[in-house]
């Protein structure tokens, strides 16, 4: 079960750090392709904006890591809790979709590193 949760707060860092290059270095590439809806002139537009965002997304990620190296289950709980509260407002505010996308790894490696059973003497959480 630890090994399992530990994977899947992995994949959802590597998920937030997938966001953050996208919206940081790939905008206007890949805007468009993200969401069909959106013109050429409204993703250029909004370069800015979308990589202030995936700042916050490569913070999320690097929340998780930094509470796995550091062995704190409290801190990766917080940082997966983030993600999908992001997730949740992003269903509502924009597109149900998200938090499907978004959300579903994030929360199973909440619920997963929520009840997993740290092993006594050994190097994992605390």
């Amino acid at each position: 079960m630890l090994k399992a949760a530990k994977i899947l707060a992995v994949l959802a860092a590597i998920e937030c750090f997938g966001i953050m290059a996208l919206e940081m270095f790939f905008w206007q590439q890949a805007g468009t392709k993200i969401n069909p809806n959106m013109t050429a002139d409204f993703v250029s537009q909004t370069v800015t904006m979308a990589a202030n965002q995936g700042l916050y997304n490569g913070f999320l990620g690097l929340g998780i890591i930094f509470g796995m190296i550091r062995k704190n289950k409290e801190i990766v709980l917080l940082s997966l809790f983030c993600i999908i509260a992001a997730a949740v407002y992003g269903a509502y505010s924009v597109d149900y979709a998200i938090i499907f996308k978004q959300g579903i790894i994030p929360a199973a490696a909440f619920i997963f590193n929520l009840i997993a059973k740290e092993k006594r003497g050994t190097l994992h959480f605390r």
